[in-house]
């Protein structure tokens, strides 16, 4: 199975089995958990990419460019550009932040900086194989017989081509993965670490709730100073939701927010899936040069 027809195995009847599986809960809270410990190990800068899914964005286009060796700032302003992950001054802000972090370079030579060769430090790799890792595990909990899959990703090489792979579905499934494409979720994936607010919640609630999110006590000084945003910033989020209430130290959540949340994860845990499968199935980024070349023409 080659990741240029997978797009197709991402359906709503396919994420609707997903969520359907018993584990799914249990998947779910170990992504969520997952995430939060991985930010927590991060270094300030890297946090800083990490806690908005824009930026975040951003970086997951610069990996796949450096992976495949195409990576300049104007390559990687007209894949966020015609993408619509970011606006070019989104870019050149990222770009910029991570040359001071010592976690970007770009080299000396004559012309525009902009067309240069780029290089990501080995900080950005470590950091999007860890993160890639917690999902893995938590979609795997759901898909056992897909396991053979980590001894394939114990050879670095491999990773290029699983990155490879979810790139190609992201941008041949756009309608799927846009950060407006997913109602009532929208608000939270657009805000500053508001996937790690839904996150932190979800994993303060009793266990034995009806839905994935439900009610949950919250602190905003703690979460204040974990995710460097304000309280304004957070009770700001949950005001303009239109999908939680805020009782005193306690929020509630609409269904439809659960919902939404928990589609979200289908939908994370389906792409690793049919992934898995492109690899499992020998697709490699290696034996294809012509597709690595279809890849760079979408973006």
């Amino acid at each position: 199975m080659s990741p240029f027809s997978a797009g197709t195995w991402l359906t709503e009847e396919s994420l609707a089995e997903v969520r359907g599986r018993p584990a799914f809960r249990a998947a779910c809270e170990m992504t969520a958990r997952g995430a939060i410990d991985h930010f927590a190990g991060l270094s300030p800068h890297h946090q800083w990419v990490t806690k908005d899914l824009g930026r975040g964005s951003i970086t997951f286009t610069a990996l796949i460019l450096h992976l495949t060796d195409d990576f300049t700032v104007h390559n990687l302003t007209g894949a966020c550009v015609a993408g619509g992950v970011s606006s070019a001054g989104r870019v050149i802000q990222l770009v910029r932040r991570s040359q001071d972090a010592g976690e970007l370079t770009i080299e000396d030579g004559p012309g525009m900086w902009t067309r240069r060769r780029a290089r990501l430090g080995p900080g950005f790799i470590d950091a999007a194989r860890a993160r890639l890792a917690v999902d893995l595990e938590a979609a795997l909990l759901l898909a056992p017989e897909l396991d053979g899959v980590r001894a394939i990703l114990a050879d670095e090489t491999s990773y290029l081509s699983f990155a490879v792979a979810m790139a190609t579905i992201i941008s041949t499934r756009r309608d799927l993965f846009a950060l407006n494409s997913r109602p009532p979720l929208n608000l939270f994936l657009n805000r500053e670490a508001g996937v790690f607010l839904l996150y932190e919640l979800t994993m303060a609630q009793d266990a034995d709730r009806a839905r994935l999110l439900e009610e949950a006590p919250i602190s905003r000084n703690a979460l204040s100073r974990r995710y460097g945003v304000s309280r304004a910033h957070i009770n700001k989020m949950l005001v303009d939701s239109g999908h939680t209430r805020a009782l005193g130290d306690r929020v509630v959540f609409t269904p439809e927010l659960s919902a939404a949340l928990e589609r979200h994860t289908a939908l994370i845990f389906k792409l690793i899936h049919v992934v898995s499968a492109c690899l499992l199935d020998g697709w490699r980024v290696g034996r294809a040069p012509a597709e690595l070349a279809a890849v760079a023409s979408r973006r």
